[in-house]
């Protein structure tokens, strides 16, 4: 059982576990305690003190899902931000998947920044208006944003049954069932009462749309009257090229919190795969070339569920190419921009791992590529692809093809997925279970 395991089961029985002036602590009904229990927490107590703080500063100025860490221990978003390692932390794209669970709600629903950004948005747009919010997710954070606006009527859609269930508790404890009324259901295929004037949503990932933006914000015009507006208004992601720390590529590996959830993905697909990583901690200093957009998706008309396009960057300067950085330029109106390399989102920039080992360039060199976008044969998640060539100063061609596919079934398919997935983190990393499909 993980640490990650072994604190859900101790808060499923009751159990709180925090630290207090770097002494672990708990607080346990009655008898729910036993003597084994509390052996167990007494040897784990390192891993525990070690993970509730890396999970600390995952969550900046948060509660673990946990309630691990108490508020005279928080740490003002400044201070972690002036505090952060040096050392970039991998983690799997996860808004592709659906591994959500209190712990992942809790940090989206507590980014103050994003929740700026929409809050702008909303203010602006939905006054008096009838307002239709997809994904509402447990804490229903849009749809009460919409009510706190002004908006005459929200109808907020959830799918998950768990979830719809954990909003209706937060919204009756609010007061707010008058304004917002839930709807459980997909997206995809309930109705509303009556045809909304805005439709507010955050079903994008860091790949603007590897949640499956395009085709389920397509389907929700439906749900809207001929002159209605979505927020977000755009999703735009960027692409530009990257050298990495040595460090960093020499002994890629997985923390243990994006290790669990690395874990809960391969299990709910059934084997282990080359995911899509994102980068924590990722600093603009190992950007060595201009930018272009990978994936531009306008929410103000139907969006193409397929594209293709070129990209064309210029090396700033004499540097290793390691591969490409992607990263999500979100406007959730005209004038409000997320972009998630000027802050710490719960959105991560994703790494390419094109070349490995990387390759040697000059300022002045370029990469002309195309990028392109599909619908993977779930004909909701895309995968994608960048191909074409590096054209050095001296006349030298190098070409490349590389594809980041949600779910294909390759497995350690090129030498970075080979470091990362070796033999010593697959055991330590995953089940049983999904060891045996890889053997």
């Amino acid at each position: 059982m993980t640490t990650v395991e072994f604190l859900a089961s101790l808060k499923s029985s009751g159990i709180k576990i925090w630290i207090e002036d770097d002494q672990l602590r708990y607080r346990a009904p009655k008898g729910v305690m036993t003597s084994d229990l509390k052996q167990e927490l007494v040897e784990r107590k390192t891993e525990i003190l070690t993970f509730l703080k890396q999970a600390e500063d995952v969550m900046s100025d948060k509660r673990l899902v946990t309630d691990v860490v108490p508020q005279k221990n928080v740490k003002s978003i400044s201070q972690v931000e002036c505090e952060k390692p040096s050392q970039i932390e991998l983690w799997p794209s996860l808004a592709e998947f659906f591994v959500y669970d209190e712990f992942l709600y809790y940090v989206l629903t507590n980014d103050q920044r994003r929740n700026h950004s929409y809050k702008v948005a909303i203010n602006r747009l939905v006054k008096d208006k009838v307002v239709v919010d997809i994904g509402t997710g447990k804490d229903a954070i849009l749809a009460r944003f919409c009510a706190e606006a002004n908006a005459r009527k929200v109808y907020a859609i959830e799918m998950s049954e768990k979830y719809y269930n954990s909003a209706k508790a937060c919204i009756n404890k609010l007061g707010l069932s008058d304004k917002i009324t839930l709807i459980l259901g997909d997206a995809t295929k309930v109705n509303i009462p009556e045809l909304a004037d805005v439709c507010v949503s955050e079903i994008v990932g860091s790949i603007g749309g590897v949640e499956g933006a395009a085709l389920i914000l397509n389907n929700a015009r439906r749900l809207l009257k001929e002159d209605g507006v979505m927020i977000p208004a755009r999703s735009i992601t960027k692409i530009a090229g990257v050298c990495l720390p040595d460090e960093f590529l020499q002994n890629p590996s997985f923390t243990e919190i994006p290790a669990y959830y690395t874990r809960k993905i391969f299990e709910q697909v059934g084997y282990p795969f080359d995911l899509r990583l994102c980068l924590r901690h990722f600093s603009k200093s190992s950007i060595i070339s201009t930018s272009s957009i990978f994936e531009d998706l306008n929410f103000a008309g139907t969006i193409e569920t397929e594209y293709s396009n070129e990209v064309n960057l210029t090396i700033l300067k004499d540097s290793r190419l390691d591969g490409f950085v992607v990263w999500l330029n979100l406007h959730t109106i005209e004038g409000e921009v997320i972009d998630v390399l000027e802050h710490e989102y719960c959105w991560l920039p994703v790494y390419f791992p094109v070349f490995s080992p990387g390759i040697q360039v000059s300022e002045g060199d370029k990469i002309e590529a195309i990028c392109s976008g599909w619908l993977c044969d779930n004909n909701l998640n895309p995968d994608y692809k960048i191909e074409g060539s590096v054209i050095k100063k001296t006349g030298k061609t190098i070409e490349f093809e590389y594809s980041s596919y949600h779910y294909k079934m390759a497995f350690q398919q090129t030498p970075f997925y080979k470091k990362l997935f070796s033999q010593s983190v697959i055991n330590f990393n995953i089940n049983s279970a999904v060891t045996t499909a890889i053997t």
